[in-house]
């Protein structure tokens, strides 16, 4: 059986960002197009606002989405993945695969 050749630590860090429910649901749902706080909050139903401003927050300490103003009086914004984001949206393409191929 052919192993997995990582650092150690490698799959948890991966886990440090993806391991909850919400989060990759959420570069899930930026992958194709960038999206507002509302349209993700209508698109992923029943997180709380309050969640998904953590898992916002965090995407963004992360690097991984950024958010960008597309109005300026009033100010509104919508998120788009990074660079490092669309890496990590290959990631889940790739679990979404192995998720089809074995469903429930």
């Amino acid at each position: 059986m052919k192993t997995l050749e990582t650092k150690p630590g490698c799959i948890q860090r991966a886990l440090e960002v993806l391991g909850d429910k919400w989060t990759p649901l959420i570069i899930r749902d930026l992958s194709s197009n960038p999206a507002t706080f509302s349209a993700l909050e209508a698109s992923l139903t029943g997180i709380s606002p309050r969640t998904l401003s953590q898992r916002i927050d965090m995407l963004e300490s992360e690097k991984i989405i950024k958010k960008e103003c597309y109005c300026e009086r009033p100010p509104r914004f919508e998120y788009v993945l990074t660079e490092k984001g669309k890496d990590l949206q290959k990631v889940l393409s790739q679990m979404a695969s192995w998720g089809a191929k074995y469903p429930v």
